[in-house]
């Protein structure tokens, strides 16, 4: 009671009462037993003051954390109706792309959460968090948007910015992690290697940069060793092998107008149109990831290569001996050192297995399977007692594990 006998609680307003609850969730949320009081309190604070845009986007934070992302997108939504706020822009792009398309347009999710990442860059083109996001809303429409390089080369740019306007953003380890996933799909080994390396010296108790790091570098170990050996095959079956291809197995590729074959030490790095490399398999390989599934191809002139495949269904693969004909062959010479190895070969990328002919016909339609992106977006980061497993971020949780389904 106060000395006039009112109630205190009376003499403060709506909008003072509603920070008030904005500041005792927060002190909830500490203890791991608070969630639900503080969700509660956050209801009532938007209640008491709608236009509280902090309380909507904590609010938004806790249904995300409990699995309600639809309340999640309403709260976010709910901050930005009373003024612009890059931090829920970045949160509402991140939610979008963790709930996907439940019953809408195929790729309308990822388009709106680039949408709102951009928006997040605009209101707030000095924080290295919201160029951060906005790479990661690339990455994701790459993955799961025809995988377009210009969507691959602006996520690339936004992580660099995100690192010129803002020194603490070279110390997230999920930007790294993200980095080197997209610089990995796009075969720029080096680079890859050197960001997963940094995203875990940057986090040492989180497994998953470690993890990626020794199974890239034992892909490219046994890749170099294979593709040395010549797969390992010896005696009359490698010079089978190696000997020539009847052109018949061309296939399709073959007759007038079809391309023109073209032995592997006469193309010229990157692409060559109206080319067709026929050779025999080697062997084969996949990474733990299986992005991509790698083919040792020998070919009449006794040169050898890696024809990387991408989305490639788990099941479809080749035997060793087929005749495999790659038309408008993308040829990428390697040279690279790391931790003191050297990896050195040449690889022709291939986007899909139903380019290729194989003993002269092409794959089935099934063979096709387009990488899916698993994301891991919470929306918060771990709790002080949570163990210290969680990698600490200027973003936490916008974290992409990599391509998975179609053959990393």
């Amino acid at each position: 009671m106060g000395k006039n006998g009112g109630n205190e609680g009376e003499m403060v307003s709506p909008q003072g009462r509603g920070r008030a609850l904005v500041l005792r969730a927060r002190a909830l949320g500490v203890s791991p037993t608070g969630a639900a009081r503080a969700e509660q309190a956050l209801s009532r604070a938007v209640k008491l003051d709608p236009g509280l845009s902090p309380a909507w986007t904590r609010l938004g934070e806790a249904r995300w954390k409990r699995g309600d992302l639809q309340g999640a997108r309403a709260c976010f939504t709910g901050a930005l109706a009373h003024g612009e706020d890059a931090e829920a822009r970045r949160l509402l792009s991140m939610v979008l792309r963790a709930g996907g398309d439940p019953g809408g347009v195929p790729g309308g999710a990822l388009r709106e959460s680039l949408a709102q990442a951009e928006a997040a860059v605009r209101c707030a083109p000095r924080d290295g968090r919201s160029w951060y996001v906005l790479g990661n809303a690339y990455v994701s429409l790459f993955f799961g948007g025809g995988q377009s390089p210009e969507a691959a080369r602006r996520a690339l740019g936004a992580y660099a910015q995100a690192e010129r306007v803002d020194p603490e953003a070279a110390n997230n380890p999920d930007l790294h992690l993200n980095r080197a996933t997209l610089l990995q799909y796009e075969e720029r080994f080096g680079a890859a290697l050197e960001g997963l390396g940094r995203a875990a010296a940057l986090a040492p108790g989180w497994a998953e940069p470690r993890r990626r790091h020794a199974h890239l570098l034992d892909f490219l170990t046994r890749l170099c060793a294979l593709l040395a050996n010549r797969g390992k095959v010896r005696g009359k079956r490698r010079r089978g092998l190696e000997g020539p291809v009847p052109p018949s197995l061309l296939g399709p590729l073959g007759g007038p107008g079809g391309p023109r074959p073209c032995p592997l030490p006469a193309l010229r790095p990157g692409p060559n149109p109206r080319r067709v490399l026929l050779g025999r398999v080697l062997f084969s390989l996949s990474p733990e990831e299986r992005v991509p599934y790698a083919v040792g191809l020998a070919e009449p002139s006794g040169a050898v290569a890696a024809v990387t495949v991408y989305n490639a269904a788990p099941g479809w693969g080749v035997l060793v001996g087929d005749a495999l004909a790659v038309p408008d062959p993308h040829l990428c010479h390697h040279h690279l050192q790391h931790q003191g190895k050297t990896f050195s070969f040449s690889t022709i990328r291939v986007l899909s297995p139903l380019s290729l002919v194989i003993n002269g016909r092409r794959p089935p339609g099934p063979a096709l399977a387009p990488a899916r992106l698993a994301l891991l977006n919470q929306p918060t980061a771990a709790p002080p007692t949570a163990p210290p497993t969680a990698p600490p971020s200027p973003a936490p949780g916008d974290t992409n594990k990599g391509p998975s389904g179609g053959s990393l």
